[in-house]
C-alpha cells in the first residue's frame, strides 16, 4: 500500500515543478549522429524523492509526472520546430490509470509539426495487468505518426509478455544487461536471443547504459543500430522557456 503523505508530497513536487529537466542523446553507432534526445527527471538536490518513483507507480501519483513532462516536451517542440526530436517516458502504472488515455491524447492533440519529432518510451518497470488497454494505446499513438520505445528490456520479469503484446518501433535493453553480456556466456547467449528477433518484430535496438568505448563497441559488433550512455553523451540540463 502506498502511504497517502508520501502520494500529496509527490503530487505537489510535481505541482510546483521541484525538479530538473536533463536531456541525454540516444546515438547512431553508425554514423555516430544523434537520432534524438531523452528527456529525465532530476528532483530537487536537498529532497529525497528520487526513491519515491516506486511508490508513485503504486499509487498512481507517478501520472501526474508523465503528463507534466508530456506537455513540457511539447511545448518546446512547437515553440522550436529545428530541435532534435524528444523522447518522454510513460510508466506502466500511468497507462493503466483513470482518466490517463483522455489526457495523453488531449496532450498529443496540441503538437504541431511533424509528430515524429516526439517519441513515447514505455519503462518495463510496472507489471502491467491488462495488457490489451496499453497495446491499444501504443497502437493509436503510432498511428498518429509518433515512434514508441519499449523501455529496459531485460530489467524485470515483464520484458517477455511485453515482447508479445506491444508493437513497437524500438526496443532499449537494459544497461546492466548488456554489460553482463559481456563476461557472461549465459548473458550473451540470452542477448543475441533477443537481438534476433528485431527483424520479425520490424524493430531497431537502442543499448543503454554504454560507460566506455568498449561497451560501444560491443553493441556496434551485436548490431544494435543506436546506443546511450556516458560514452556517448552525458545528461545535460534542458533549456526550457516558461517551464
Amino acid at each position: 500500500m502506498s502511504d497517502p503523505k508520501t502520494d500529496a508530497g509527490f503530487r505537489q513536487h510535481v505541482l510546483e515543478r521541484r525538479f530538473t529537466i536533463v536531456q541525454q542523446p540516444v546515438i547512431d553507432l553508425e554514423t555516430r549522429k544523434p537520432i534524438h534526445v531523452e528527456w529525465l527527471v532530476r528532483f530537487d538536490a536537498d529532497e529525497s524523492l528520487e526513491g519515491l518513483l516506486r511508490p508513485a507507480e503504486i499509487s498512481g501519483a507517478i501520472a501526474a509526472l508523465d503528463i507534466t513532462m508530456l506537455k513540457q516536451a511539447i511545448r518546446t517542440l512547437n515553440l522550436d520546430k529545428r530541435r532534435q526530436p524528444i523522447a518522454v517516458n510513460l510508466s506502466g502504472a500511468s497507462m493503466e490509470g483513470p482518466g490517463f488515455e483522455t489526457q495523453l491524447f488531449s496532450a498529443l492533440d496540441t503538437l504541431t509539426g511533424d509528430p515524429s519529432r516526439l517519441m513515447l518510451e514505455l519503462t518495463e518497470s510496472w507489471d502491467l495487468r491488462d495488457l490489451s488497454v496499453t497495446a491499444d494505446i501504443l497502437k493509436t499513438v503510432r498511428q498518429r505518426g509518433h515512434e514508441t520505445c519499449l523501455d529496459d528490456v531485460g530489467a524485470g520479469a515483464a520484458s517477455i509478455r511485453y515482447l508479445r503484446a506491444f508493437e513497437t518501433d524500438w526496443l532499449k535493453i537494459d544497461g546492466e544487461f548488456i554489460q553482463a553480456a559481456m563476461t557472461s556466456p549465459r548473458d550473451l547467449a540470452i542477448l543475441k536471443a533477443v537481438l534476433s528477433l528485431k527483424s520479425v518484430l520490424k524493430v531497431k535496438i537502442i543499448a543503454e547504459g554504454l560507460e566506455d568505448d568498449s561497451h560501444v563497441e560491443f553493441a556496434r559488433s551485436l548490431g544494435c543500430e543506436a546506443g546511450q550512455g556516458y560514452a556517448l553523451g552525458r545528461p545535460v540540463r534542458e533549456p526550457l522557456r516558461g517551464f
